[in-house]
């Protein structure tokens, strides 16, 4: 299943780390693709649906490579129009794909490690910050929580900036917290 372009846009619009508080949040705290390093600290930021197979692999997928002892097909990725690829190991051929501008993780040089923990299907998301793993049927729903969550920070940030005090800000609990948020929305069209 493709991960829709509105869920897209959201994550990337969050940042991982944002993501990962609320992944966190539901009792998912070890999401983190921990040894995974980006291929490029330039590269576009990943989100897309996993798929362990190039056929397996629509338009907007992230292709999951176990071991890269064969090259990632740069040529059939990029017209197949994958968001980007994760490896297990490191990418043989690293340097094509860096040019391509196809966004790729990979793990170092090293010992044989575990299989990754990757559904297909799960949502993988990688930006500056780290990667994550987003199961498929959540993805959604985290989304969404961390657009809010991102606008309760930008107003407490401004209602901070105005010499208000953080005290029924911090934990949007309060019942004058939600309605100076709420008029803070309908002020700014969020």
């Amino acid at each position: 299943m493709a991960l829709a372009q509105a869920t897209r846009d959201k994550l990337i619009s969050v940042g991982t780390a944002r993501a990962a508080a609320v992944l966190a949040k539901h009792g998912l705290r070890r999401q983190a693709l921990s040894g995974l390093r980006p291929l490029s600290p330039f590269q576009d930021s990943l989100a897309g649906a996993a798929a362990t197979t190039i056929d397996a692999c629509p338009p907007g997928g992230v292709l999951v490579m176990e071991s890269s002892l064969t090259s990632a097909p740069v040529a059939l990725l990029a017209r197949r129009k994958v968001a980007g690829i994760v490896s297990n190991s490191p990418l043989r051929n690293a340097a094509e794909i860096a040019r391509a501008g196809l966004p790729a993780w990979q793990r170092p040089s090293g010992p044989p490690t575990k299989p990754l923990p990757i559904e297909p299907g799960d949502v993988l998301f990688g930006d500056r910050a780290g990667l994550i793993v987003i199961p498929a049927d959540r993805a959604d729903q985290i989304a969404e929580e961390a657009v809010e969550a991102m606008a309760y920070e930008e107003f407490v940030a401004e209602q901070v900036s105005a010499g208000g005090g953080v005290y029924g800000l911090h934990i949007p609990s309060g019942e004058h917290a939600r309605r100076a948020f709420a008029a803070w929305r309908r002020i700014k069209g969020r």
